[in-house]
């Protein structure tokens, strides 16, 4: 069974007329702009690039995003791209987050959280307790006291 040509396997090179080997099937091509400085028109060509470190090391890509905190503000960050790694998110375990300093305080928080809930499913006692109106009550004002000790104590 003949490989069906692709469009890239079709692209001339402008210079040498040669044609662009396809890509294998196994392989994802992203083509786009990672980076907030790039002028419009004609690309730089750059002819010493070898391999992807030299890639990341010449064009420095980054881009400057806003973040929405949870109370509605906005976050502006630079996120820098060293290495292909740094685009990974990897479900808040990539390096995209631990990379931004925005995204590591949310996952903190996010992770905070889901232990917390964790513990409450896990404790029998302490379910009942939130699911008895008065005893909840009771508790929400025992943990305020707490609260209130030790910011005094600071």
């Amino acid at each position: 069974m003949a490989m069906k040509e692709n469009f890239i396997s079709m692209a001339p090179d402008e210079q040498s007329n040669a044609k662009v080997s396809p890509i294998d099937n196994n392989k994802t091509l992203l083509i786009d702009q990672f980076t907030s400085e790039a002028e419009p028109g004609n690309p730089e060509f750059v002819e010493d690039i070898q391999n992807m470190d030299d890639a990341f090391a010449h064009f420095r890509p980054k881009v400057n995003v806003t973040f929405t905190d949870a109370e509605g503000g906005a976050v502006d960050e630079t996120l820098n791209f060293n290495e292909m790694r740094d685009f990974s998110a990897d479900g808040g375990k990539g390096k995209l987050v631990s990379n931004s300093a925005f995204l590591s305080e949310t996952k903190k928080k996010v992770d905070a959280s889901a232990k917390i809930r964790k513990t409450i499913e896990q404790n029998r006692k302490l379910r009942d307790i939130l699911n008895d109106q008065q005893a909840k009550g009771e508790l929400k004002e025992m943990l305020q006291a707490l609260l209130d000790e030790l910011e005094s104590s600071k």
